[in-house]
């Protein structure tokens, strides 16, 4: 009789597991603040303006009005009487432009309470986002 040196083991081995779990942790937690919420909005197409191909998220204050007038800013509503608190906490916090999108269906008075409450918040410049005519599928 032939005797065996290796003893059967039957438990799994759970330190791979925990490895590759903590390493998808990380990289989700790394790229989650890149990644920028918006609302479903529709803004006007132009071709004239400069072109943005990517905002900054800790940089930029972006503000999206949808065509309902409801306020998102990075895809969390907000209401209009607390936009100046946000708005200078977010200048507080470094960050150095605030932009407007706004659906093109929205009434210009929500979007002129919305720069008004930005300008409040410590903005005084404030930038309108829209589409290129490229980018929509316009022509002339």
């Amino acid at each position: 009789m032939i005797r065996s040196r290796y003893r059967k083991f039957s438990s799994i081995n759970v330190t791979n597991l925990v490895d590759v779990t903590l390493v998808l942790l990380v990289i989700f937690m790394l790229s989650a603040p890149v990644i920028q919420r918006s609302a479903d909005v529709s803004p006007p197409a132009s071709d004239q303006g400069r072109i943005i191909t990517a905002l900054e998220p800790g940089e930029t204050l972006v503000v999206e009005i949808a065509a309902t007038g409801a306020i998102t800013v990075g895809g969390n509503p907000v209401d209009m009487d607390d936009l100046a608190g946000l708005a200078g906490a977010a200048r507080a916090s470094g960050r150095s432009e605030a932009y407007v999108r706004a659906d093109r269906d929205v009434r210009y008075e929500v979007v002129a309470g919305t720069l008004t409450e930005l300008r409040r918040g410590g903005y005084p410049q404030v930038g309108l986002l829209q589409e290129s005519r490229e980018e929509a599928g316009v022509a002339d």
